[in-house]
């Protein structure tokens, strides 16, 4: 079934979900190319929560994050954990923003990003456990 098929059988809440985690998507991405790392974080912590009164839940909301990243250029992991963060603000669901190192395979350093909300683990959850936590960031959007 093609995207737009699936998009339209969605749910009013869920259709309305998947186009702010498109638009959140692109904003983080854009941000990411244009502003400092620590700027964009703050941005995507402090979205303002609105009032939805059906909302989705937040597998449904990371879900809507997944899938539109795949329209996205280069919507990495980073990228789609900012956006998380921000959609969860919205839906007023307190998420976490977590980075991680590890080694490569070729010697030198990767890094992940990965977002939990309670002690679950919403988007970038492959592998995880491979990456050492960088300490959470302290201050405004920590």
């Amino acid at each position: 079934m093609r995207p737009a098929h699936r998009f339209w059988r969605l749910g009013a809440a869920e259709r309305r979900a998947v186009l702010q985690a498109w638009a959140l998507v692109w904003s983080a991405r854009l941000g990411l190319w244009l502003l400092p790392f620590a700027r964009v974080q703050a941005w995507a912590a402090r979205m303002p929560a609105r009032s939805h009164a059906a909302a989705p839940g937040v597998e449904r909301l990371a879900w809507a994050i997944t899938a539109t990243s795949r329209c996205v250029p280069r919507a990495t992991c980073l990228t789609q954990a900012l956006a998380g963060q921000a959609l969860l603000a919205r839906y007023g669901h307190a998420a976490q923003l977590r980075l991680g190192v590890a080694k490569a395979e070729r010697g030198g350093l990767e890094a992940h990003a990965w977002l939990i909300c309670g002690h679950q683990i919403l988007i970038g959850g492959r592998e995880v456990e491979r990456y050492a936590p960088l300490p959470a960031r302290k201050g405004p959007g920590a």
